[in-house]
């Protein structure tokens, strides 16, 4: 592998853990470290296995992935992206220094923006304390993506060729090391006024015994249980018809599947909540 490769890997990720890439923003099962040559195996029915070469790779997990990249398949919580979204490159840099941002990388996307990886040097206790310090940076750092709002995002791969947008090469600008939680939050503590509530917690999962259980379609259970990530929309709609039909209340059913619900940062909880009312008003007729 390139030497710039190998400073990229050992800034993200620990000698035996394992990785996701992609040469697109396809969500491909999870690979060892060594990138001469990738089996991409997609978990879409129909795609197949594929090689690619090092050279390929247009995106890489920011953390550590044992299995599909999926959250649930996560093994250490260490590593943020901030996605810059406004104004020109120079720009970009200027905010992110105004604004003191302690970062590990920054990558040029190969399109319009600059991508800030911050890497830890200690791992955070599990993906609710990532989700609530994420959503402190996203909140101090107005002008970033504010739909990075997962674990197994994606940074650009620098030194390959970009293969949608403005096809330009990911270019590594800077890369420097870990960053200690102290001084992640030590920055953080400066902007109080910007820490997330913490949200109500989720209800336990409840038991889906009885008749109606019995009536729901014999797909419906195995595809909860088994976590919904592709054709997202439709599936999601599919299982609100089968809740409907098998005589769930609307407001019941949404109950009892957002704990099956994952949010992502391309389709957020108000538009899974669209796809099960749709379903309900296409059984009922409303």
């Amino acid at each position: 592998m390139k030497e710039m490769t190998q400073n990229f890997l050992n800034l993200f990720f620990n000698p035996d853990e394992t990785i996701c890439v992609s040469d697109c923003q396809g969500r491909y099962h999870s690979v060892p470290q060594d990138l001469n040559e990738v089996n991409l195996v997609s978990p879409t029915e129909g795609k197949g296995d594929r090689k690619i070469l090092e050279s390929d790779i247009n995106l890489v997990s920011i953390n550590p992935i044992n299995g599909w990249n999926r959250m649930k398949n996560i093994t250490s919580h260490r590593s943020f992206l901030v996605e810059m979204d406004e104004g020109s490159l120079p720009e970009q840099k200027a905010y992110i220094e105004k604004m003191g941002l302690p970062y590990s990388i920054c990558v040029f996307s190969g399109n319009k923006s600059l991508h800030y990886g911050i890497v830890l040097s200690e791992d955070l206790a599990g993906e609710s304390v990532w989700k609530f310090t994420n959503q402190w940076i996203l909140n101090i750092i107005e002008k970033a993506d504010q739909q990075i709002v997962s674990p197994n995002v994606c940074i650009r791969f620098p030194g390959n060729k970009r293969k949608d947008g403005k096809q330009l090469m990911q270019a590594l600008v800077e890369i420097k090391h870990r960053i200690s939680p102290e001084e992640l939050y030590a920055w953080l503590n400066q902007y109080p006024n910007c820490k997330p509530q913490p949200k109500k917690q989720r209800p336990k999962r409840r038991n889906l015994s009885g008749t109606r259980r019995e009536n729901l379609a014999k797909w419906v259970m195995p595809a909860l249980e088994a976590g919904i990530y592709t054709e997202r929309n439709n599936t999601w709609f599919r299982v609100s018809c089968a809740f409907a039909n098998a005589g769930y209340g609307e407001e019941e059913a949404e109950s009892i599947l957002l704990e099956y619900f994952q949010e992502e940062s391309d389709f957020r909880e108000a538009e899974w909540k669209t796809c099960i009312s749709s379903g309900f008003r296409k059984v009922l007729g409303d």
